[in-house]
């Protein structure tokens, strides 16, 4: 369940995206007088967090919405020719601390506190295999995700699938493959952008950088039916 205080602070936002429903990027920069100015090249996520929600992005560990412990997460969908509408891509959260997950339990991983509470705002992006414009996509829905039990053992097993093969030195063998609702994926310059991570042997080695990254599996079955997709339909 969620407090009173978490409805009390999200409420203003679940107001802005409904009544964004259906409208496009480029009708909602109009309302709110952008333009074309520089800072929009950013693009949609940043303008759906920083103007329309009016929420500063951030890198830091904290959440998006710290005062509640909640994540923003922007999530394009794509409609296919079957009219069936999926996730577009898999959604980064947190980068991977090798060293960092290896020392870690379940109970105390920093990656629990970025999926524990999400406010996930819905986009069309793609309609037929054929991306839209920036200013062409449409905003659908949002989706309040508070993970149940049986949904947190799901992500519990994927992170110790990905833990035991940092702590015994095969971080570089890990696959966006694996898992049923975290991957993780790599993220960086190019295959020569790496980090350092533990060798399984007391010393250290180097691999590539990796995020953890909600599945589409995850977004499609968790999230997507969740939705009011009356505004792509």
């Amino acid at each position: 369940m969620v407090s009173s205080k978490v409805i009390e602070v999200l409420t203003p936002l679940f107001n802005i995206v409904t009544n964004a429903r259906g409208k496009t990027i480029r009708q909602i920069k109009e309302e709110l007088f952008i333009g074309d100015k520089c800072r929009m090249k950013k693009g949609a996520s940043g303008l759906i967090v920083e103007n329309l929600l009016g929420i500063e992005n951030n890198n830091r560990d904290e959440a998006d919405l710290p005062q509640i412990g909640c994540e923003i997460k922007i999530l394009p969908l794509q409609k296919n020719k079957d009219g069936s509408i999926k996730a577009k891509e898999p959604t980064a959260i947190q980068m991977i601390n090798y060293c960092e997950v290896a020392k870690e339990t379940w109970e105390t991983a920093k990656l629990r506190s970025k999926i524990n509470l999400t406010f996930w705002v819905v986009y069309l992006a793609k309609v037929d295999g054929k991306p839209k414009q920036q200013d062409d996509y449409i905003i659908v829905d949002y989706f309040l995700d508070h993970p149940s039990d049986v949904q947190n053992g799901v992500f519990k097993t994927d992170w110790e699938e990905i833990q035991a093969y940092i702590k015994r030195g095969d971080a570089d063998k890990l696959s966006c493959s694996m898992g049923v609702y975290l991957e993780p994926k790599t993220k960086g310059a190019n295959n020569q952008d790496k980090t350092d991570a533990p060798d399984g042997k007391g010393g250290i080695t180097r691999a590539r950088r990796r995020a953890f990254y909600y599945k589409k599996n995850y977004t499609n079955t968790q999230i997507i039916p969740n939705l009011d997709l009356s505004a792509i339909k």
